[in-house]
């Protein structure tokens, strides 16, 4: 039976090891600097060794997951993905795509971008990090189409849609050559032009039952070349679902759908209110969603928008004092990213982020 294996890159594996064995060996150095005689409990004979036992166990514990991570393998089959012992049937599997994800160094003040192999298995968000193996992004989005489409070509056609109950799934979309894929996107967005309101009915009555769907609409106009003409639509159901995830507790479940919105213009008053939306979701119980929140608001401001709306610099100030630390993180680098002043993170935190990177 056909298959395809990628195996975990040794050389990157290998150089990650070297570099994360160079901090164990600082930390040693830390601690051979100790003199245990005079030691005593107090603060400020705490601080070195410390760290360096940070460096020790953070870096040693790092070092040690790569080493064992060596024989893991992602392979690609007609019934599915199989991650190490773990399989991911295709009919389970939805909207699989490569996606990059942009990091930043504070310390270079650089951005470098990931790849992610990025897919919803059953309701929960599956992300492989492309990078840890022999293989680029284009090689996976070329066994995406290669193991996928094969299987239901000849079903894969698209026929002209007249009314919203033909409307296609975004899954199907992806399955389509691209002249096809271009006129459902075409028609999608005639329809919209023809009749906005039953769109948004469709979406508003829909957005649980035919969700894949919903998506597909938010993704065709997202996709127009005169995007601003449905700018006030699309941030206002931005608003209308995130509002509905955070009310029962789904942002996990609607987060998918949420991402194929985007408009240009983040200036408009429409936007506001998505900006307002999000707040909310940082003050929300659970870790998961504030920290969801976040991520989702990077898209929606910038520099501009974000010095002309000082209630949300004075949040993101306050999630510095966040309970969890990936939150504190994240609100001090979008703060950075867009030159906003703020009490600098502690040591403890900057460290944490050098080891969990």
């Amino acid at each position: 039976m056909e298959k395809t294996v990628l195996n975990y890159s040794v050389k990157g594996a290998i150089l990650n090891i070297l570099w994360n064995l160079v901090f164990v060996g600082l930390g040693f150095y830390l601690l051979s600097l100790i003199n245990f005689e005079k030691f005593t409990f107090k603060f400020a004979d705490l601080v070195l060794p410390v760290i360096a036992l940070i460096f020790i166990i953070g870096y040693g514990k790092k070092a040690v997951v790569i080493l064992f991570s060596l024989n893991k393998k992602i392979i690609f089959s007609p019934q599915g993905i199989e991650l190490n012992t773990t399989f991911y049937d295709w009919k389970n599997i939805k909207y699989q795509k490569v996606i990059a994800k942009k990091e930043y160094t504070p310390k270079y003040k650089m951005e470098y971008q990931e790849f992610y192999l990025n897919f919803i298995y059953k309701q929960e968000t599956i992300e492989i990090k492309i990078d840890d193996y022999k293989v680029s992004e284009d090689e996976v989005k070329e066994l995406l189409k290669k193991y996928t489409i094969p299987a239901i070509r000849n079903e894969a056609v698209y026929n002209s849609v007249d009314d919203l109950d033909q409307i296609i799934t975004l899954d199907k979309y992806y399955e389509l050559e691209y002249d096809e894929s271009e006129e459902a996107i075409k028609n999608l967005q005639k329809l919209a032009e023809k009749d906005l309101n039953t769109v948004k009915s469709f979406c508003e009555s829909q957005l649980f039952t035919q969700s894949d769907k919903v998506s597909f609409i938010y993704y065709s106009l997202s996709e127009d070349e005169d995007i601003d003409k449905w700018a006030d639509f699309l941030s206002a159901e931005f608003s209308r679902v995130y509002q509905i995830a955070l009310a029962q507790n789904k942002t996990k479940e609607l987060s998918p759908i949420l991402t194929e919105i985007l408009v240009e213009d983040i200036s408009s008053a429409s936007a506001d209110q998505v900006r307002e939306t999000l707040v909310k979701g940082l003050d929300h119980k659970k870790a998961a969603t504030r920290l969801n929140a976040l991520e989702f608001l990077q898209d929606w401001m910038d520099e501009e928008v974000l010095k002309s709306n000082m209630t949300i610099v004075s949040k993101l100030r306050q999630k510095l004092k966040d309970p969890e630390w990936k939150i504190r993180w994240e609100a001090s680098k979008l703060l950075k990213q867009n030159n906003i002043a703020f009490e600098g993170l502690s040591s403890i935190d900057k460290l944490r982020r050098f080891i969990n990177a």
